[in-house]
């Protein structure tokens, strides 16, 4: 087993910095770097022991974890700058890591969990098995946690958005403007955010006395490829779609790419609004009309939850309904040719 001195030698610290970060001494003042630096090495070096201690007698070690995947994508960009000034302002460090990293690398899922590099792990779940993969290891560990931007049931612990009343404002929007044939670029999986957004899509249909056909319902996940693919399959229908509701801005994104392939524009063919506003809609082309949600806020408040959670809350849910979802109109909507109305199927 290493010892202190072996930490201190590879980090390029003190022993004393080391013992005193790794006993949670609240006096210690060091950069982010040189914290986030020493409790690395620690894990590397397989210095659970003295960690474990630490934390059975309820020190901390000020720095929370959050696990998303595409960590590039503007939309996580802002959970994460909202999550960071949360963190910021309660003196934690905030580290981010991939969620499939902590799903394949057994060194970042030891560093990160069993080896408690973190107080506690912010988690964005896809419905993918890699996202089952780091759950279970967090549930073994006890390693406090909080799923964000889904609805969640104890004894999850976790914050939300309202994707239903958006994913029906987004439709709402286009029959609005006289679509009839509107289609869903779904998430995909089984998450409750993705069934939420179909489900918001379904309702603003069946509000309108219109039907909600499975042809019109392809998936498009969370990435531009996947968008694509997604809307050159809705695009082979026989009943084209003149209006889609994208589940995800990326795969918005993707969509775009795949009407222009095919020789069609939008919005004289087809218009599609996406969830999330972001840069990337405000200068997508044509600009992507949005349904702008509280992401930072998001971000903040699960933040807030999960240090709640070190604090010894209780597990439960909560749903952001404030500010409310706002719909954001641009060039990518508009009503539809004359000749492409059609009578409800």
């Amino acid at each position: 087993m290493a010892t202190i001195k072996e930490v201190a030698a590879r980090a390029g610290v003190a022993p004393s910095t080391v013992s005193r970060l790794l006993n949670g001494d609240p006096t210690v003042r060091v950069r982010p770097e040189t914290r986030l630096r020493v409790l690395s090495v620690a894990a590397e070096l397989n210095y659970t022991p003295n960690r474990a201690a630490r934390a059975l007698r309820g020190t901390r070690v000020g720095a929370l974890g959050v696990a998303l995947r595409h960590l590039t994508s503007p939309v996580y960009a802002q959970i994460f700058s909202g999550a960071e000034d949360a963190a910021r302002s309660a003196d934690f460090l905030l580290v981010a890591i991939e969620v499939d990293a902590l799903a394949t690398d057994p060194a970042a899922l030891h560093r990160f969990v069993p080896g408690r590099a973190v107080d506690g792990l912010l988690l964005q779940r896809d419905g993918l098995l890699a996202d089952d993969v780091v759950l279970e290891n967090v549930l073994a560990t006890k390693l406090p946690f909080v799923i964000v931007n889904e609805r969640v049931e104890d004894p999850l612990y976790g914050v939300a958005l309202d994707d239903v009343r958006a994913s029906r404002m987004a439709t709402a929007h286009l029959l609005a403007l006289g679509h009839v044939d509107v289609a869903h670029l779904a998430i995909g999986g089984t998450t409750r955010r993705a069934l939420d957004r179909q489900e918001g899509w379904q309702q603003a249909l069946s509000h309108a006395g219109l039907p909600a056909p499975p042809e019109m319902v392809a998936v498009g996940g969370g990435r531009p490829e996947t968008g694509y693919a997604g809307m050159m399959e809705l695009l082979a229908n026989p009943v084209r779609p003149t209006g889609v509701v994208a589940g995800t801005l990326l795969a918005a994104l993707g969509a775009l790419a795949a009407i222009r392939g095919a020789g069609l524009q939008v919005p004289d063919d087809i218009s599609v609004v996406t969830h999330h506003d972001s840069w990337a809609a405000e200068y997508a082309s044509p600009p992507l009309t949005a349904v702008r949600l509280p992401l930072e806020e998001l971000g903040r408040r699960a933040v807030q939850l999960l240090i709640e959670r070190l604090d010894g809350a209780p597990p439960r849910q909560e749903l952001l309904t404030t500010p409310e979802p706002q719909l954001i109109p641009r060039a990518s909507t508009a009503p539809p040719r004359s000749a492409d109305r059609r009578r409800p199927r």
